[in-house]
C-alpha cells in the first residue's frame, strides 16, 4: 500500500506529479535543491502547450546542420566542443537516432502521449489551479515554402488527435498578425495550440499543492539515497532524512545523477535554451508565433512579449552567451520589423533535460520497486507535464489504471536504456 510519496524536483513536472498524487490521497513531500520561487527551466521557456510541435529533437539531418552551424555562435543549434566522455557519448548516441525510422516512431509515441493534453489543462482550470492561460492558437511562419512543407509533414500524425496545421499565405498570416514582415511567404495556423505564462503555472501548481497539504522542502539538494534491498527507504536532503513509500525523480537535468545515486544511471543531459522578455511594446501579437527558419518562439503574455530559442549542447551552467541572445534579437527583427534590430536584451537561460532519442523518461527505475522517473522532456515540459503526472499516478494506483496507460507509457520507459548499474551512496543500506 502506497500512502506517502517524495517528489524530488519542484519544476513543472514535479509539481504536476505532486498535485496529481495529492488528489489521489497520498501524503506528498516535494524536495528541491533551489530556493523557493526559483524553478529554472520550468519558468524560463516559451510557455507553449503544443502537441502539434511534439517531435523528437534528434531528426534526420539535425546534427549535420549543427556541424555546419558550429562556426556561428548565434546559430539556432550549437554543439559546444567538449572532451568530456559523457558529452561525447551522448552526442554519438543522439546521432544514431537522427534517422527517419526512429524519428517517425518517436512522433507516433508523442502523438499518443498528447491525446489528452488539452483536457488535462482544462481540468487544471476547473480545479482552481490559477495561471495565465491563452487559447488563441499558434502560427508557424516561414520565408520559404520548402521549410513550411517540412513542418507540415512532421505535424501530420497529430491530425488523428485533432491537432491540425492549416496552410496560409503570407497575406492571410498578416491579416491575423499585421506585425509580420512582407517577406513571410507562407505558414501554418494551428488553432488547437495554447500558451501560458510558465512562471504563473509553476506558482499556481505549488499554491494548489499547498492547499492539498503537500509539504515543500526548498533549498534542499538530495545528497544521498538509502535503500533496503530493492526499495528506497529515504533520501537525504540538506541534512534531513526524508522517508516515503514512493519516490519520484523529477529533477530535470539533475535527474541523471539522482538516478545514479539510486542505482541505475540514465543518459539525461542538459541542452541550454536562451530567451528574454520585451516590455517596450514595440511589437504587439495575439497568437504565439514560431519564426520557422530562425527557430525562435515568440509568446505574447499579459505584460510582455517573450522571445525564446536556440539549443546548445555541451554547456551545463547558467552562463549567458550574449552572441546567442543577439542572434535571437536579430531573428526577431527579420520577421517582426518593428522590433529594434540593435536590441541588447537582458536574457536568461534554461537547461532542458535531453535524452539521446529525444523522448521523455517516464516510469519505474530498473532495480528499484518504489522509484519512478519523470524527466527528459526536452522542450516539451510544459506541454507534457499533466499527462506525465497522469502516467505516474496510474503506475502508483496499479490495476486497471496502470493497464489502461501501459501502451502509451511503454516507449518512454527507463528500461529502454538498458542495465547501467551504479553504486548508491552509503552502500544503499547504512
Amino acid at each position: 500500500m502506497t500512502d506517502s510519496a517524495v517528489i524530488v524536483g519542484a519544476g513543472v513536472i514535479g509539481l504536476a506529479t505532486a498535485y496529481r498524487l495529492a488528489l489521489d490521497g497520498l501524503a506528498v513531500t516535494v524536495v528541491d535543491a533551489a530556493p523557493g520561487g526559483t524553478a529554472g527551466a520550468s519558468e524560463h521557456n516559451a510557455g507553449w502547450i503544443v502537441p502539434i510541435m511534439s517531435t523528437p529533437v534528434p531528426a534526420p539531418g539535425m546534427l549535420g546542420q549543427a556541424l555546419r552551424w558550429m562556426a556561428r555562435r548565434d546559430s539556432p543549434l550549437y554543439v559546444r566542443p567538449s572532451p568530456r566522455p559523457e558529452h561525447v557519448r551522448f552526442m554519438i548516441n543522439m546521432l544514431r537516432h537522427c534517422n527517419p525510422r526512429d524519428f517517425a516512431s518517436g512522433v507516433e509515441a508523442l502523438t499518443s502521449l498528447n491525446e489528452r493534453t488539452l483536457q488535462l489543462f482544462d481540468e487544471y482550470d476547473k480545479d482552481g489551479v490559477r495561471f495565465e492561460h491563452h487559447r488563441v492558437g499558434q502560427l508557424l511562419v516561414f520565408t520559404t515554402r520548402h521549410t513550411m512543407e517540412e513542418y507540415r509533414s512532421a505535424s501530420a500524425p497529430m491530425e488523428r488527435i485533432s491537432h491540425t496545421a492549416i496552410p496560409l499565405s503570407g497575406d492571410e498570416l498578416r491579416d491575423l498578425e499585421p506585425a509580420l514582415i512582407r517577406r513571410v511567404l507562407t505558414g501554418l495556423r494551428c488553432p488547437q495550440e495554447r500558451h501560458v505564462d510558465p512562471a504563473s503555472l509553476v506558482r499556481g501548481l505549488e499554491e494548489r499543492c499547498r492547499e492539498l497539504g503537500v509539504r515543500f522542502l526548498h533549498g534542499s539538494p538530495v545528497t544521498g539515497v538509502r535503500s533496503n534491498g530493492r526499495s528506497v527507504t529515504s533520501v537525504l536532503a540538506a541534512g534531513e532524512e526524508v522517508p516515503g513509500d514512493l519516490f519520484v525523480l523529477a529533477a530535470g537535468v539533475r535527474t541523471g545523477p539522482l538516478a545514479r545515486l539510486a542505482g541505475h544511471a540514465l543518459p539525461i543531459r542538459p541542452g541550454k535554451g536562451y530567451g528574454f522578455d520585451d516590455t517596450s511594446g514595440s511589437v504587439t501579437l495575439r497568437h504565439s508565433v514560431y519564426l520557422g527558419e530562425a527557430k525562435v518562439a515568440v509568446t505574447p503574455l499579459s505584460d510582455r512579449l517573450r522571445f525564446a530559442g536556440t539549443m546548445e549542447f555541451g554547456s551545463s551552467d547558467a552562463a549567458i552567451d550574449p552572441h546567442r541572445l543577439r542572434g535571437i534579437a536579430r531573428s526577431a527583427h527579420a520577421y517582426l520589423p518593428d522590433f529594434p534590430a540593435a536590441a541588447q536584451p537582458q536574457g536568461w537561460t534554461g537547461l532542458r533535460p535531453m535524452t539521446p532519442d529525444g523522448l521523455p523518461v517516464i516510469g519505474p527505475l530498473p532495480g528499484k520497486d518504489n522509484v519512478l522517473v519523470a524527466s527528459g522532456h526536452s522542450m516539451l515540459g510544459v506541454t507534457l507535464a499533466p499527462v506525465t503526472a497522469d502516467i505516474i499516478a496510474a503506475e502508483v494506483a496499479g490495476g486497471r489504471r496502470r493497464a489502461d496507460s501501459a501502451g502509451t507509457a511503454l516507449p518512454f520507459s527507463p528500461r529502454r536504456f538498458g542495465v547501467r548499474r551504479a553504486r548508491s551512496t552509503a552502500d544503499n543500506r547504512r
